[in-house]
């Protein structure tokens, strides 16, 4: 006989974009046995849950993430699950490792397939769906080299896609201002894009542009995506720096109209101004597009003078950018170091070019305009964090995306819109099965929270790490996270392929 579970006493928010109403669940085993009003359900041979006071939602689902690795590395994702997540899409921005040969410690894999045996042995605490990295593949057939590919090369890609389709990943990304992915130009990733052609695989991208060509980014995506599914999804859609602020007006109104000529179009966002990606990035032309700046800078003193002057017009706020690993701004390291901003950035390229940053680059109105789109998910953009390690601090968003989206929707639109942007649209737009509401017979991917307190004051410097208002969290209908025994983190999750 299955394990049953009663869920009683709560406000029950299905997903849809409906309000919370009083109401039951019955869990059997995975699944969702039955919903009912309060009361309905017998409570013989059933563990009885009083969810008094809070809201009973499906499990949020993060658009956006970058787990592959760290999903490994810590599997309990507490930082996930103390957001109420309990399924990742991972492969974005054009990187997934799992879609081609990688190691992890002692454990290889060659592909998407052999990548989810290991996900699935570890048994991490959240679900994960796959993206495949144009990037990664790009890398894997033709190296960081800059040009066209060739034939060969163009086939050779495509054959990495469609196993990783093979495999069920619910489509592919790119990360068009990273290397490699900035040298492929439209027509191949086009060519790229056709094998999603009838398939109903998503094409997720970081635009070429997210600040001067902005628009004209947002047009090639588009043109991508109708060379394949007609399927696209736009990663932390923004605008950059102040001198482009305008350019929300032009922005909706293109996406508003792509919509109606046609195209599933949407868009995921983190509810930060600051944005989180490496040092390189600082980088104007051409030193962007060198795949070997660093070892160039150890190696001259000329070079080394010539891009800290550069840096001097970089469009980005250099002095407030906070260097991760550290939890110091740049303003604090080159005054350790009596040097100037623009060294400091210049010597931790040197370093490690891709040391990750924070980098203040976005409007505060704009981000409220962007999330309060209809097509506009949730996405962190983040990773696991142990959260009980204070040298182990990254960007906020990893751990307060969520409840701090929440917070932004619902005081506007309501607890029920704010929801279904957690859950159904992303359950859309990624296809996964039997997940995103409350419905009988879907998976009991559920969270338990109380929305009053649902919130994160998750700072840059590792402070705050904590979210509150989630109770208790639920993997297919096993208790993965209870805040009455925190130390106790079911690991229930598996890979989720997508056909």
């Amino acid at each position: 006989m299955s394990e049953k579970t009663i869920l009683c006493g709560g406000m029950v928010c299905d997903g849809s974009g409906a309000e919370p109403v009083l109401g039951e669940l019955l869990i059997e085993g995975e699944r969702i046995a039955a919903i009912g009003l309060p009361g309905e359900f017998d409570a013989v041979e059933a563990a009885v849950i009083d969810c008094a006071g809070k809201v009973i939602a499906p499990g949020f689902i993060d658009a956006h993430s970058h787990c592959e690795i760290r999903k490994l590395r810590y599997p309990d994702s507490r930082s996930k699950l103390l957001q109420g997540m309990t399924t990742e899409v991972a492969g974005n921005c054009g990187e997934s490792v799992s879609c081609v040969p990688g190691k992890f410690e002692e454990t290889c894999w060659n592909d998407l397939k052999g990548y989810a045996e290991i996900l699935d042995a570890a048994s991490a605490s959240t679900n994960t769906v796959a993206l495949c990295g144009h990037n990664s593949i790009r890398k894997a057939v033709m190296g960081n080299r800059d040009g066209r590919p060739s034939g060969d090369e163009l086939k050779a890609m495509r054959h990495l896609l469609e196993d990783s389709f093979a495999a069920g990943a619910a489509g592919w990304s790119t990360g068009l201002t990273y290397l490699p992915g900035k040298f492929a130009d439209t027509a191949e990733l086009e060519f790229l894009n056709a094998t999603t052609r009838g398939t109903g695989k998503v094409y997720a991208t970081h635009l070429r542009s997210e600040g001067d060509k902005l628009i004209e980014a947002v047009d090639e995506a588009c043109r991508i995506a109708r060379a394949g599914s007609e399927r696209l999804q736009v990663s932390h859609l923004k605008t950059i720096y102040a001198r482009n602020f305008h350019k929300i007006d032009a922005l909706l109104e293109k996406i508003e109209a792509e919509r109606v000529n046609g195209l599933s179009l949407h868009a995921d966002r983190y509810p930060y101004i600051h944005s989180s990606t490496y040092i390189r990035q600082a980088l104007p032309p051409p030193y962007n597009l060198d795949p070997e700046i660093a070892a160039k800078l150890r190696a001259s003193a000329a070079l080394r003078d010539e891009v800290t002057e550069a840096l001097k017009g970089c469009p980005r706020d250099l002095p407030t950018t906070i260097v991760a690993r550290l939890g110091k701004d740049l303003t604090e390291i080159a005054a350790e170091n009596g040097v100037s901003v623009e060294r400091a950035a210049m010597e931790l390229i040197m370093e490690n070019p891709r040391e990750f940053v924070a980098y203040r680059c976005m409007s505060p109105e704009n981000l409220r305009r962007i999330v309060l789109n209809p097509w506009v998910c949730a996405g962190s953009d983040g990773v696991s964090m142990p959260l009980d390690d204070p040298t182990n601090i990254g960007h906020p968003r990893s751990v307060g995306t969520f409840p701090r989206f929440f917070r932004m929707v619902a005081d506007e639109l309501g607890i029920g819109e704010a929801v279904r942007r957690m859950t159904s649209l992303p359950a859309q737009i990624f296809r996964i099965p039997d997940r995103g509401l409350i419905r009988r017979g879907y998976v009991a991917d559920l969270v338990v929270f109380d929305p009053a307190k649902f919130d994160s004051q998750a700072g840059f410097r590792g402070e705050d790490p904590m979210p509150s208002g989630v109770a208790r969290v639920f993997v297919a209908g096993k208790q993965a996270w209870s805040a009455d025994v925190p130390e106790r983190v079911g690991r229930f999750g598996r890979y989720i392929p997508i056909f």
